[in-house]
């Protein structure tokens, strides 16, 4: 995925991080959910990244791009889950920690939201784009 396809996409999404997610998976259902989510249409995207995950289940990235579905269709509690779930399965995965301390942020739970960027601190220690992301959203 292109960096600056993703930095677009933040700016056009209200509150989102603009961090770019993992790679996309190379199952071209994934790939055309994906681009659903580019285009603005996270709610057709939803089942695609759902039928991906049974065939691989606990997929980390796959798990970061649903959360990132449900969360812009306002869908906060399933997008909470499945953020939980990319991090229960790779607890240093970047765009998780980043986008779900947004979640957390628009859920009105500051203090999850900094405990996410004390993560992302420790994690990336030099920075890196989702902890620079995370704080800019944490100024907001």
């Amino acid at each position: 995925m292109r960096r600056w396809t993703w930095i677009l996409f933040g700016m056009v999404v209200a509150g989102g991080a603009t961090a770019a997610p993992p790679d996309p998976p190379a199952d071209p259902v994934a790939a055309d959910a994906i681009r659903l989510i580019e285009q603005g249409r996270p709610g057709l995207s939803v089942p695609m990244l759902e039928e991906v995950l049974a065939r691989r289940p606990g997929d980390p990235d796959l798990l970061t791009y649903l959360a990132l579905a449900l969360r812009m269709e306002g869908r906060r509690q399933e997008a909470a889950a499945r953020y939980e779930q990319a991090l229960d399965r790779d607890a240093a995965h970047l765009p998780a920690l980043a986008y779900q301390g947004v979640l957390f942020l628009q859920m009105g739970d500051r203090a999850r939201a900094e405990a996410n960027f004390a993560r992302l601190v420790a994690l990336c220690p030099q920075g890196c784009p989702e902890r620079e992301d995370l704080r800019r959203e944490l100024a907001r």
